[in-house]
């Protein structure tokens, strides 16, 4: 405990009168652990009159002031600045041998460097900010690598749906922009189904290295899995479970799933059961990502995730620390996600009273925050039994406010698009 150097800071201050040396070093409440409530009066009354108190004013104040010799004050910033480390990161370090004791090695070295990475942020000791000249010429050399591309050329990957793609330029990856594509609607509208496709999409496309995660928190893995069989073997979905495949489809099937086990490249499912019946938490999302090497994730949905620490205040609050958290596991990784979200009651009720409403950005959840975190989103609402009606709302650098048709075919698989400027597209 550095409470000498807590007394030798406090009395450099005030015999010099040079309050300059805490700012510039970045000192807080938090780096005092015997004197805080004396750092407190001293900052508050600086901030308050302008001019640091006497010396004997803060000593006939605080019992526990003194007068002690002072030592070189570069030292004592720097014995201050490492036992206020010391105490933020040992708990990190504990957590990391805990895991590590349970023989979870590869569990622990994740939880370490996750952890060491969040903490080195905190601190302000990832390097300098991002300097406009010193890197003009790398945003050159970015745009000089898509110069030239056609206007219905996209960068990111296929949204699955041709009018989306070129209003959004797709799920992007790129060093300049990573998604946050936010999916969202009212209860029973049809949010899995076409997140789930438009995951199944960009992975049935020609992309060799693509290897994505749908983090399934309310449905079962074997239900996503159909999803992908209807629209991808063109079967009924709901005679896949069922059994009510003719002879004929059946043996499409079959093949179907003969030619997918040849396939190098796979997608991977995580519901509640992959995690001992428990809803995931940001972290566990995190190491699961960077362990297994996906490039891309789904997460279905929002309001199911946990937080790593157990949180505070409402559900709204709630919402918005995992939003932000959601939001940030994207930017740190570099690894875009289609996140479904709930709008709220108010919204279904819009669209049941008429189903020509849209359901746009104020109309989510418990939280507007989600929407901000978003860099891209979509609302869906269900007209009729298979057809539903795609709004972009927030579209980030590009305009908001298109909307298409998507015609489903449950029976079929057969997905369809209908779109006043493109016409009719089928998958």
């Amino acid at each position: 405990m550095a409470a000498i150097e807590e007394l030798q800071l406090l009395n450099h201050v005030l015999n010099v009168k040079e309050w300059g040396v805490v700012e510039d070093a970045g000192i807080t409440e938090g780096y005092f652990q015997v004197h805080k409530d004396t750092f407190e009066y001293v900052k508050g009354f600086k901030k308050n009159n302008g001019y640091l108190p006497t010396i004997e004013t803060v000593m006939n104040k605080f019992d526990t002031f003194e007068l002690v010799e002072l030592e070189n004050i570069d030292h004592v910033v720097r014995a201050m600045k490492e036992d206020f480390l010391y105490r933020e990161f040992k708990p990190i370090l504990v957590s990391a041998s805990e895991t590590f004791a349970k023989k979870e090695t590869t569990a622990a070295i994740q939880q370490l460097q996750m952890e060491a990475g969040r903490f080195l942020k905190s601190i302000g000791s990832t390097g300098q900010g991002y300097s406009y000249i010193k890197n003009a010429q790398e945003r050159l050399d970015a745009y000089n690598k898509i110069h030239g591309k056609a206007q219905d050329e996209i960068i990111g990957m296929t949204t699955g749906f041709k009018p989306l793609d070129l209003a959004t330029n797709g799920l992007e990856y790129t060093d300049g922009a990573v998604d946050y594509f936010l999916v969202f609607a009212p209860t029973n509208m049809g949010k899995t189904l076409i997140s789930s496709f438009m995951m199944s999409a960009a992975w049935n496309s020609t992309l060799d290295d693509d290897y994505p995660a749908y983090f399934a928190l309310e449905q079962r893995a074997s239900e996503i899995a159909h999803n992908w069989d209807n629209t991808l073997a063109k079967v009924s979905r709901l005679a896949l479970t069922r059994g009510t495949l003719s002879n004929e489809k059946r043996e499409a099937y079959a093949e179907f799933i003969d030619r997918l086990k040849q396939k190098k490249k796979d997608m991977a499912i995580y519901d509640l059961k992959s995690n001992g019946g428990k809803p995931y938490t940001l972290d566990e999302i995190h190491r699961i990502l960077e362990r297994e090497g996906h490039n891309r994730w789904t997460l279905d949905q929002l309001s199911k995730l946990r937080l790593t620490s157990r949180s505070s205040g409402d559900l709204r609050q709630r919402l918005f620390d995992v939003s932000a958290g959601v939001r940030d596991l994207i930017l740190d990784t570099g690894k875009p996600a289609i996140v479904v979200a709930q709008a709220n009651r108010d919204a279904l009720k819009k669209v049941k009273r008429d189903i020509t409403e849209n359901v746009d950005a104020g109309d989510i959840g418990e939280t507007f925050a989600i929407v901000q975190d978003a860099s891209k989103g979509i609302s869906i609402v269900k007209v009729s039994d298979n057809t539903f009606k795609i709004l972009v709302i927030k579209n980030r650098e590009n305009a908001s406010g298109q909307s298409f048709l998507v015609r489903y075919d449950f029976d079929s698989g057969i997905v369809s698009i209908l779109d006043d400027s493109i016409g009719e597209q089928y998958f």
